[in-house]
């Protein structure tokens, strides 16, 4: 769902000609969830203190909910967690919809939010809702979109709560958790040495690992189905149209090891919680979409997981569980190659010099692709410039052992040296 003024201004924004991103709660920088301007000093110290200031009070890019026109106080909370509260369900918030400001002023601003692990420990607050809705039902110590902070101390906040919910026995009936690092970028000042676009990669893919092993290892690993989705495709060369992403569901009755090629879009993903929860569309276009019948086995209730550490991941700071003799990647004997990252953080911050890491999407997107094409391929490897539109399902198993044996052939020398240590 979107709105008038979304579809009008954000095109003008994204072509980077002027206007600000107003669409996740902040209206011209400033937090509209807050309603007075001292509260919000209080969620961010550099809001002027002007009784005149603009914006006002409402989000003027927020969708309204349907029954608005006859419902008091429903202007603006056209939200999937708008709708489940109103369907009476619980609902805990992890990183979406904040005033991210704060992440990015210098460190020795007194107003910079320190990036710490484990935030609740040191009672450091991490994040600040920018939806009124959102205010008691967000984990103010799980930080939200910031490249410089690893998935990993994500994860664990995370934990720390869902832990206490097990034990309470009063887990959400929907939870939003937003993992960054399927984004990556700000090399330069990453913390725990996660500063490589190998290393952010991989960070996310255990982060998003160990949720899934959490859930599939505790008393509601029956009830709970995960949805997985990144926030954008990325636009680029490919054999096929740049809008396509990748979605995962997993938990009970779902089908294992399934590869479901149905054309599913993001609003067939919300129809689908929407259908499992027993929510009512939040518009048209949720309530004519088809939902993703076809990911789901009515007899498939069992179902487990197990979180592999990446061993790139063992060149960072983290703190990981111990490697066990023998053991580097269970499912799949991968080249060794992937065990470091193919540049260094320095390469990746002259390469990404200019990008804005920031937000979403705020990149020369062209300028994006052929640094990731060279710093990942190799400076001579011909970057490609045609879609060549073959069904790449055709032969797929020779073709994915043909490409097996190019990867590995173009690692041997990394392998080599890596061996050797």
């Amino acid at each position: 769902r979107t709105t008038d003024y979304t579809e009008k201004s954000s095109p003008v924004n994204y072509a980077g000609r002027g206007l600000t991103y107003d669409w996740e709660g902040t209206n011209r920088n400033v937090n509209v969830a807050y309603k007075s301007i001292e509260k919000r000093q209080l969620s961010n110290p550099a809001v002027p203190f002007d009784p005149d200031l603009l914006p006002g009070t409402a989000d003027v890019a927020a969708p309204d909910a349907p029954e608005s026109e006859i419902e008091e106080n429903e202007a603006g909370t056209g939200y999937l967690w708008d709708t489940a509260l109103r369907a009476g369900l619980t609902v805990r918030n992890y990183g979406f919809y904040g005033d991210l400001s704060r992440y990015f002023l210098s460190e020795d601003d007194p107003n910079f939010i320190p990036t710490v692990q484990d935030p609740f420990a040191h009672g450091i607050l991490q994040f600040f809702p920018t939806k009124q809705s959102l205010m008691n039902i967000t984990d103010p110590y799980f930080r939200g979109y910031d490249q410089k902070y690893p998935d990993l101390w994500r994860y664990q906040e995370w934990e720390r709560e869902f832990d206490q919910y097990v034990a309470s026995g009063n887990l959400p009936n929907l939870s939003l958790v937003r993992l960054p690092h399927d984004h990556f970028g700000d090399f330069d000042t990453a913390v725990a040495g996660v500063n490589t676009v190998e290393t952010q990669m991989a960070d996310n893919d255990y982060a998003t690992a160990l949720l899934v092993e959490k859930i599939a290892n505790s008393p509601y690993a029956h009830n709970t189905l995960i949805f997985v989705i990144e926030d954008d495709a990325q636009d680029g060369g490919d054999h096929v149209d740049a809008h396509r992403s990748i979605g995962y569901v997993i938990g009970p009755y779902v089908k294992q090891g399934a590869v479901v090629s149905e054309h599913y879009t993001t609003v067939s993903m919300l129809r689908t919680i929407e259908d499992v929860l027993g929510m009512q569309p939040m518009g048209l276009n949720d309530g004519l979409a088809e939902p993703m019948a076809d990911v789901f086995d009515r007899n498939q209730i069992e179902w487990d997981y197990k979180a592999i550490v990446p061993e790139i991941l063992r060149t960072t700071e983290l703190t990981l569980p111990p490697k066990r003799a023998g053991a580097r990647f269970a499912a799949v004997d991968y080249p060794i190659c992937f065990d470091e990252p193919q540049q260094s953080a320095v390469y990746w911050t002259r390469a990404m010099r200019g990008q804005d890491f920031t937000v979403e999407d705020n990149l020369h997107t062209a300028r994006f692709n052929h640094a990731l094409w060279a710093g990942l391929k190799g400076e001579d490897a011909p970057y490609p410039m045609i879609r060549h539109g073959r069904d790449m399902r055709e032969n797929r198993q020779v073709l994915l052992a043909r490409h097996e044996t190019s990867l590995r052939k173009a690692c041997t020398p990394q392998a080599e040296r890596i061996a050797k240590r």
